[in-house]
């Protein structure tokens, strides 16, 4: 039994697939997808277009997409690849963060990942769902990490747009005016979004905080100089920084309290068309040698156990494709079809993306839950002064040592987590 009602929709067929279909109801296959969508049902439109381009091939095919609260998505996920398999749809639209964990209950979709559709591909987007070798899943509503930048008052104050951290670090104390505005946003709270930040400062230093292997090393110097630099952005930063989360900072942001904040794409698009948004512009994340692009977001899978795999994987299949790609853009992805790229480039948002899509970093999928654990324990020593930032990592090393003789976390390399 199903615990949340979807929404279901129906591809209207014409001439004779339409005449046989009300001859033979019988006749008619559902394929079910699940969904996490807290919008409205009106907001859909994209998505029913990719049925309905799905549907021209396969008009006796009706395409059911459930709609589940997005709090419900991990939940329900452990549920249909465990006790209640039986109840999972064809496909699912999943994490790509939590691809590791489930990817035993997923279809292999190799035969795609070598097909001419997938070439279209920028290829990061497809090494953003390959576990273990193999393709899980297919490009479905992917984002990028962005610097927000108050275009005003970079203007008001003839500051350029900052390119290195270094400059973020400049540019945040000149905009810095307590308590009207602050020159940057830094999540600090534990399981905030703060780790998240200091692992791509570490990766802009050329020395990320996780590349793979089983074995996670925090006291560098180049993870030291990042936990350094986002400490001196501390400076310039809102109040009690450590009891700041993302989703808070992305409030204080929109009512114009903040200089500068990192965000990621979909944020931004929302804010589109918005009353009361201040003026922004988006830059790429800050790199090293060259700006640093980060893709992250969704796939979307088959279930290893539907009945009707085949049809589902034709249906990823479709997913491929520039025009489904086009619908997955509209909906508020990034465009990673190289048919659609060229024409991104003009756009506001997407262009600031578009020029590191081919060389964008990835999480790697297997990442330990005990690493952020741990680079939150940093922040928390560092940016409340318990510790220097080479302190405060080797003790966040320690911690990840302690946790070696625990119960592995899922999806965690041994030894780690």
């Amino acid at each position: 039994m199903r615990i949340a009602l979807g929404v279901m929709i129906t591809v209207a067929l014409t001439g004779t697939a339409a005449s046989l279909a009300a001859e033979t109801p019988a006749a008619r296959t559902h394929l079910e997808i699940a969904i996490w969508y807290d919008g409205a049902m009106s907001d859909l439109g994209p998505l029913n277009d990719i049925a309905w381009l799905f549907q021209q091939h396969h008009p006796e095919v009706i395409v059911n997409l459930r709609r589940h609260a997005t709090l419900t998505a991990y939940p329900l996920l452990t549920r249909w690849t465990g006790v209640d398999a039986g109840s999972a749809p064809d496909l699912v639209v999943i994490s790509a963060s939590w691809l590791a964990q489930f990817q035993s209950a997923l279809a292999p979709l190799d035969s795609l990942a070598r097909s001419p559709a997938a070439e279209k591909i920028v290829p990061p987007a497809l090494r953003l769902f390959t576990a273990d070798g193999h393709l899980k899943a297919v490009p479905w509503g992917l984002g990028a990490r962005v610097l927000l930048v108050r275009s005003d008052l970079l203007q008001a104050k003839e500051l350029a747009s900052p390119s290195t951290w270094e400059q973020v670090v400049a540019v945040a104390a000149s905009l810095h005016n307590p308590p009207q505005v602050y020159g940057l946003g830094l999540p600090g709270a534990r399981e905030g979004g703060g780790a998240a930040l200091l692992q791509e400062m570490m990766w802009a230093e050329g020395d990320p905080a996780f590349d793979g292997r089983s074995v996670v090393d925090l006291a560098t110097e180049g993870k030291a100089r990042a936990l350094a630099r986002f400490v001196e952005l501390a400076k310039s930063a809102q109040p009690e920084v450590l009891s700041w989360s993302q989703n808070e900072l992305e409030q204080l942001f929109a009512l114009g309290r903040l200089g500068m904040l990192v965000t990621d794409t979909w944020v931004a698009r929302s804010w589109r068309g918005v009353q009361g948004i201040p003026a922004y512009q988006v830059l790429p994340l800050p790199g090293s040698k060259q700006a640093m692009g980060r893709l992250l977001g969704d796939g979307l899978a088959v279930f290893a156990s539907s009945p009707k795999r085949d049809l589902a994987v034709k249906f990823a299949q479709v997913v491929l494709t520039m025009q489904a790609q086009q619908r997955l853009v509209d909906w508020g992805g990034l465009p990673v079809h190289q048919d659609l790229i060229e024409k991104a480039v003009s756009d506001p948002l997407l262009g600031a993306v578009v020029p590191t899509l081919a060389g964008a970093t990835i999480l790697f999928p297997n990442q330990p839950p005990a690493l952020s654990r741990a680079l939150d324990y940093a922040l928390y020593l560092a940016v409340s002064g318990r510790a220097t930032p080479p302190a405060a990592l080797q003790a966040a090393q320690e911690m990840l040592r302690a946790e070696q003789g625990s119960p592995a976390a899922p999806g965690a390399p041994a030894g780690v987590g």
